[in-house]
């Protein structure tokens, strides 16, 4: 099913075909179906698990919380969002984000060219700029993300399922070089706790995921953005959302036996097991 890293973003996008599908849904994107394609659909649906149905839960969790995490960035006064390997995301259009709104897509040259064929009949809400390129490409990233900063003064960056497929190294150059220009301000990305690292590294349970396993798995995944020079801003947490929204966490039912058994204290830090981050540029860090 996932040949490479950029198959991942078709997986997600039926995920989001299946949650605007719902009566009760919590977001709508209409865009998703046809960028996915009734292939990759029927597809995906015939390889339904139970990884599968914690990672749909995931994704629509995730989507509310970036989506929230934009609106309020935006009601500050940011206007320019870089959405790096932003897959088949659709937020231009389905958002209302408004014509003062720079949003820049970046990705690999076939996913560009495959949403920009697909979405070319209709507007997005917002200024909208797409760059077809190899993120792994460190010098042409750097050259980019310079040529962004000089025409920018406030950056929010995205980054959507993209840190898990990275090394620490990587995930670490990234941040040096949004570090190295001031105009990159924010910085939105996964949260999740080395709780499930021990799921997330057995080849069993990910077999799924053979072709583009996880990869980043640091000590302390908050301590490692603070010693690049990232201030915590906001953080939101999936479990938590979820009783919110009355979207129930799919744990497996003998979780659900032992932490009756065993009570809160013992499922607490099971509510803060994954979830979204916004980072802030540590303005008392050296640029």
């Amino acid at each position: 099913m996932i040949r490479d890293v950029s198959d991942t973003s078709a997986w997600v996008t039926y995920y989001r075909v299946l949650e605007t599908q719902r009566k009760d849904a919590i977001f709508k994107d209409p865009y998703a179906k046809d960028l996915l394609g009734s292939e990759r659909a029927e597809a995906f649906a015939k390889a339904h698990t139970k990884v599968n149905r914690w990672t749909n839960w995931t994704v629509v969790m995730r989507t509310y919380i970036i989506d929230q995490m934009i609106r309020d960035l935006i009601a500050r006064g940011v206007t320019t969002f870089i959405n790096m390997g932003a897959g088949l995301d659709s937020r231009p259009y389905r958002m209302n984000l408004d014509a003062h709104i720079s949003w820049v897509e970046i990705d690999f040259p076939h996913i560009i060219e495959h949403k920009s064929k697909v979405l070319g009949v209709h507007t997005p809400t917002c200024k909208l700029e797409r760059v077809g390129m190899d993120l792994a490409d460190r010098e042409e990233r750097r050259k980019l993300l310079e040529t962004l900063a000089s025409k920018n003064e406030r950056i929010v960056v995205l980054t959507e399922g993209v840190l898990p497929y990275l090394t620490e190294l990587q995930v670490a150059e990234l941040s040096e070089d949004l570090q190295a220009f001031k105009s990159f301000q924010y910085w939105i990305c996964e949260y999740i706790s080395p709780m499930s690292y021990k799921f997330l590294q057995n080849p069993k349970q990910m077999k799924g995921l053979k072709n583009s396993p996880f990869q980043f798995f640091p000590e302390n995944w908050k301590g490692f953005f603070e010693s690049k020079g990232w201030k915590l801003n906001q953080e939101r947490f999936y479990y938590e959302l979820s009783e919110e929204l009355k979207r129930p966490t799919p744990f497996p039912l003998i979780f659900k036996l032992v932490a009756a058994i065993k009570g809160k204290e013992w499922a607490r830090p099971f509510r803060k097991m994954s979830g979204y981050l916004l980072w802030e540029r540590d303005s008392q860090e050296k640029s």
